[in-house]
């Protein structure tokens, strides 16, 4: 019972500090499609070994279509296993990189935030804090994520009807290729 309410106190001041720090999020917004964007931040959990092929699959799909594309994963452990090692577009952060109300902190995460992507998506599919804080830290111009509640951090919310990475994933590709040119930069 008493983790449960410290866990709970530092979620809650997580939450502030989140909103409070949203408030001083500068950047320059601009609707962007796949086929406009030259540079695509992806941000996802990187925990489960399945989902984070997934992505993998994806973010190539993309760095083969001359994307500039980083994946930037979230391990929620201790220590990274074997299938967590960076690569050139795959970087990841996990537990002990967030300080004790949950934001990451790393020079990766530095660097992550720091660059102004044409695009990023968070392929997010549960409610992961860590994950939320780079989203609304970022510079990126157009940022795109799974529908929530209550939420304004992204320009284009998706909802979909299968709380899947998969569904996810498909619906993603289906509406940034959908988005007008003409309303594209």
């Amino acid at each position: 019972m008493h983790i449960q309410f410290v866990e709970n106190i530092k979620q809650k001041v997580g939450d502030y500090v989140f909103k409070r720090d949203l408030k001083y999020n500068d950047r320059t917004r601009e609707v962007h499609n796949l086929h406009t964007a030259k540079s695509i931040g992806i941000l996802y959990d990187a925990t489960d070994l399945k989902d984070m092929m997934l992505v993998s699959e994806f973010a190539n799909e993309l760095f083969k279509t001359k994307k500039d594309v980083k994946a930037l994963g979230f391990v929620n452990r201790n220590e990274l296993t074997h299938h967590h090692m960076p690569m050139l577009q795959f970087d990841f952060f996990f537990l002990k990189d967030l300080n004790w109300y949950y934001k990451p902190q790393n020079y990766i995460i530095k660097n992550f935030l720091e660059k102004d992507y044409d695009i990023l998506i968070n392929l997010c599919t549960s409610n992961c804090v860590p994950v939320k804080y780079l989203a609304g830290g970022s510079k990126a111009k157009f940022k795109v994520g799974k529908y929530e509640e209550d939420l304004s951090i992204y320009d284009m919310m998706i909802d979909v009807k299968k709380d899947t990475l998969s569904a996810l994933v498909t619906e993603v590709k289906h509406y940034l290729n959908l988005i007008n040119k003409r309303n594209a930069s």
